[in-house]
């Protein structure tokens, strides 16, 4: 379950990553520093929706473990609609975008870059929520491989499409950082389709009932907003977080070399948390089963063996950038001043990734088990009272530090969430956590029954549940 999960999730950030290295080629430091503030700002509104629509794996998880097929396929229908709903919603916000990076308040160079990706990145919206909503249906019916294959797919038509538009090739007009954006919507379209597609092969129709289930639900919906809505605030907050933090902490205060730094830090940063988050859904998809058929002791152990396995990918990684930081750095930027900032960034990344990889365990089995309201109240507490509240306090007390000081209450953060976690898995709560509603779960399958059994006569008094 975790190898095509991790490969789903890094290949997701493999996309932002290529295009961030064909962005370096264009030689135009406003396009690099742009890159990362501007796929911030999309991810900002996005993840609301992939936060909601991830909970579908575990729906379709503990429904597959209640050997209750038809609902798994239910539940991402709903997801479904609810990413065109979002995806059409996005570009209500276009008017806004210019504002929003004046008020940022970037060099004119790069806010113009930033207003042209962002603008582009609108067209995302709908496909990215659409892909995680399928992607975690496909993960939470344990076959993940299905999400793995459309997401390798779509980043190498990413990488072909993107460079014929940014340097021109094939009698293309160069379009420079709006051809890597365009190159992105079409590689996630793609991709899009291709799971939509893969729904509706004959094992999944007969299985999962996936073409009899079509029909919008507002108890599913209900069901998966009252579990998913937590979810979604959280990402959304996280992100808005660390908007603030890259656009704002670092680039605002500190200047563009300060931003080129963090932007290149952070394309390493994914190397080591995605792939974690990867495992985490696998996770997910594991515990929801292994709560749906009862088996909570099993949960327990998935649990554990995950923990060590993330801590020891993410430690193994904290000793590379602890020690190489520098030249890492250096292979994407060559400018002394911005290869010694990253490397003090790569230092702290060494630090909070030790508890990083036990904070995203931890919530992944939370999650499938449908414990997302106290998690989520904790976050977006702690990330806004510690990333911006201590990250402000830290640069302006000791701006000696640079940019390094709010990435040190960033390291604070990640350090405290991970107790926390921790603790609230320890303590139990989860276990006594039921995420349907039981009506309405129950009686599916017999309305199901009944209508192929009995199509023409009443239910006998005597017969009904």
């Amino acid at each position: 379950m975790a190898v095509p999960g991790v490969i789903t999730n890094s290949s997701r950030a493999l996309m932002d990553l290529a295009d961030y290295v064909m962005v370096t080629f264009l030689r135009s430091d406003d396009a690099q520093a742009a890159i990362l503030s501007s796929q911030l700002v999309f991810w900002t509104y996005t993840v609301l929706g992939t936060g909601i629509v991830m909970m579908v794996n575990t729906f379709a998880a503990q429904a597959l473990g209640r050997k209750q097929y038809r609902e798994c396929g239910a539940y991402a229908w709903q997801a479904m609609y609810a990413a065109v709903f979002l995806g059409l919603a996005a570009f209500a916000f276009r008017p806004l975008l210019p504002w929003l990076f004046a008020a940022i308040g970037h060099e004119p160079g790069v806010q113009a870059m930033e207003r042209v990706y962002a603008n582009i990145a609108l067209w995302m919206v709908a496909p990215t929520i659409a892909s995680y909503a399928l992607s975690s249906f496909f993960t939470g019916i344990h076959r993940p491989y299905t999400a793995m294959w459309s997401v390798i797919e779509s980043n190498v038509l990413n990488v072909i499409i993107s460079l014929v538009l940014m340097f021109g090739y094939l009698g293309f007009e160069p379009m420079g950082l709006a051809g890597a954006a365009w190159g992105t919507v079409i590689a996630l379209t793609y991709r899009a389709l291709r799971l939509a597609a893969a729904m509706f092969t004959p094992s999944m129709r007969t299985q999962f009932h996936v073409t009899e289930t079509w029909r919008p639900s507002w108890t599913r919906i209900r069901d998966l907003l009252r579990v998913g809505v937590p979810c979604g605030l959280t990402y959304f907050s996280e992100i808005m977080v660390w908007t603030v933090f890259v656009t704002v902490l670092v680039g605002k205060m500190f200047g563009t070399a300060d931003l080129i730094a963090t932007n290149t830090a952070w394309q390493y940063l994914r190397i080591s948390f995605l792939p974690t988050i990867g495992v985490g859904q696998a996770l997910t998809a594991l515990v929801g089963k292994s709560i749906g058929a009862g088996q909570l002791d099993r949960a327990k152990r998935e649990t554990r063996f995950a923990v060590w396995l993330t801590w020891a990918f993410m430690g193994a990684l904290s000793i590379v950038y602890g020690f190489w930081g520098a030249q890492l750095i250096g292979l994407f930027n060559a400018d002394e001043r911005i290869v010694r900032i990253g490397a003090n960034v790569m230092i702290c990344a060494a630090f909070f990734q030790l508890f990083d990889a036990f904070g995203i365990t931890y919530v992944s089995a939370l999650r499938g088990a449908g414990d997302t309201f106290v998690p989520a109240f904790f976050f977006v507490l702690s990330q806004w009272t510690m990333i911006v509240g201590g990250g402000w306090w830290v640069a302006t007390a000791f701006p000696r530090l640079g940019s390094v000081g709010p990435w040190i209450a960033s390291a604070t953060l990640i350090a405290v969430t991970a107790v926390f976690l921790w603790w609230r898995w320890r303590v139990g709560t989860w276990a006594r956590l039921e995420i349907f509603r039981e009506k309405h779960a129950a009686e599916a399958p017999l309305r199901a029954a009944y209508s192929v059994e009995l199509p023409s006569e009443p239910i006998p008094r005597a017969a009904e549940p």
